[in-house]
């Protein structure tokens, strides 16, 4: 027999159970993930890796924003 893809409704199911059991990441916990995975920089400017125009950061895999804040300091004051 074969097997028939899912009704919207299981979709929907399915979907609930895995939010439920993995809830999406907010605030500076985000910011820091989609730094760290490259899709934006520490200026919330979006990558090339996403079409955008900005580089990643250098560091991007290891990103924190401790270690960033100098340069950011250091950006402001040019």
């Amino acid at each position: 027999m074969m097997n028939l893809p899912p009704t919207p409704k299981e979709l929907a199911q399915e979907a609930r159970e895995l939010l439920r059991k993995h809830p999406p990441k907010e605030g500076r916990e985000l910011y820091i993930d989609l730094v760290r995975k490259g899709f934006i920089n520490a200026r919330w400017q979006v990558t090339k890796l996403l079409g955008g125009s900005a580089e990643p950061e250098p560091d991007y895999p290891t990103w924190t924003p401790e270690r960033n804040a100098g340069a950011d300091r250091e950006q402001q004051s040019n």
